[in-house]
């Protein structure tokens, strides 16, 4: 019998339960949460926010799921350090919790970016449900807001609040466009004029030096020397992965946690999934951290049946992203940015603010950016299958500009060869 121990309770913690108990259903499971309460999923937060969902419809597992599968929960406690030649976890609280399997699936946290007085500052992050009660007791006494970052969760939480208050936004962001890290700048564009078409205000090639408290609210200073007043401050920089409290306890760190193709960690029995490992790329073979849901799912997945004496591998991470922002969904995956030996294929339409890119490379697809309507992205699974799968589509490569594209029917018609 093995002693399972699993740090978070999200999308990889919760997918690795799934997995080890079709496998081995006796041995105790323990699960280590620093947040308190049921699971919850984190990309839902800003549909609280706007009020288009309810905390029951975005709640991943109930209790009973828990006691369902004899899981111990320990919520509202996070792990404080790891001793690997005991093989025990301590905890905040001063608990040490032993273990014979370890699973570290303990994501992200938002950065905090470098601005002097930002620590004396009651600045905003959406991160956690703990985070959005304070965004909506702010927005009740605010006018203005200003973003810090036009990166994805700084824009979904104003988006959500495009839909609950009538604040003047004003987005600050170092790149010369948003979503620098998702969307090539064309993509970028069409998404900057829906947020102008919004009457956010959104400065490029700027970055936001000091703020000081003034007159209840803040002055804010811009490194080109640009200042306004704001009510309110958000934060959305990024995030980093959550392994502070395992520094010095041997594990090999890098951005995140080193892990091989099986989720395995350079200490024995122990794993990592998520946000917080360190895995590969699925096409580069470097070492890449994709903190999103699916590769947390993924890695979880394997981690889990690892850990329970079956092994599996794990290809490699494929950054794919769907959202939707001021009323445009925005789609990343993959190869997003044109390099050495891709073939982009373009089709746009400025005047329905629809662009999409498709990047080959060796007659296969590897990469896309869409912004659109809904109906410009309903086939973004279909894409990501044929990137995983390699589907060479040289024999299509004429329909690929034109504005309808039906990808269930390549793939099929590839699949059929």
């Amino acid at each position: 019998m093995t002693r399972y121990v699993i740090l978070g309770n999200s999308a990889a913690g919760l997918a690795a339960i799934d997995t080890i108990r079709r496998r081995d259903q006796d041995s105790p499971i323990t699960v280590v949460s620093k947040e308190p309460g049921p699971a919850y999923s984190r990309v839902a937060l800003p549909y609280l926010l706007s009020r288009r969902k309810e905390l029951g419809q975005i709640i991943l597992q109930e209790p009973e799921y828990y006691r369902a599968n004899g899981v111990d929960l320990i919520a509202g406690v996070g792990a404080s350090g790891l001793d690997a030649r005991s093989q025990t976890v301590r905890l905040e609280d001063g608990r040490s919790l032993p273990y014979g399997k370890l699973l570290i699936a303990t994501g992200s946290l938002p950065k905090v970016p470098s601005v002097q007085g930002i620590e004396e500052v009651d600045a905003c992050y959406h991160w956690t449900r703990a985070d959005t009660r304070k965004i909506e007791e702010k927005v009740g006494r605010a006018k203005s807001c200003l973003v810090i970052g036009a990166g994805f969760i700084s824009l979904l939480t104003v988006s959500a609040l495009k839909h609950v208050a009538r604040l003047r936004h004003t987005v600050v962001e170092v790149a010369d466009q948003v979503m620098p890290q998702l969307l090539d700048s064309e993509g970028a564009g069409a998404l900057e004029r829906g947020m102008r078409e919004k009457e956010i205000e959104v400065i490029l090639g700027d970055e936001v030096s000091a703020i000081e408290r003034r007159r209840g609210g803040y002055e804010v200073y811009l490194k080109s020397g640009k200042t306004f007043d704001a009510d309110m401050v958000i934060c959305g920089v990024g995030v980093r992965p959550n392994i502070d409290f395992l520094r010095g306890s041997g594990l090999e760190l890098s951005r995140g946690i080193l892990t091989n193709e099986h989720q395995e960690t350079n200490l024995p029995h122990v794993y990592a999934a998520g946000d917080c490992a360190e895995g590969f790329d699925l096409f580069s073979g470097q070492r890449a951290i994709h903190a999103i849901w699916p590769t947390a799912v993924d890695q979880g997945w394997v981690a889990g049946a690892n850990m329970a004496g079956d092994p599996q591998t794990y290809p490699g991470s494929l950054s794919c992203n769907v959202t939707e922002l001021f009323g445009l969904i925005c789609a990343s995956i993959g190869e997003f940015r044109t390099a050495e030996g891709h073939e982009p294929i373009v089709f746009r339409n400025p005047q329905d603010n629809m662009y999409r890119k498709l990047i080959i490379q060796d007659s296969c697809i590897v990469g896309a950016v869409i912004v659109g309507r809904a109906e410009h992205v309903q086939d973004v699974g279909v894409i990501q299958a044929m990137i995983r799968r390699r589907t060479d589509v040289s024999r299509w490569r004429p329909l690929l500009g034109r504005e309808r594209i039906s990808y269930g029917m390549l793939a099929y018609e590839s699949a059929k060869r």
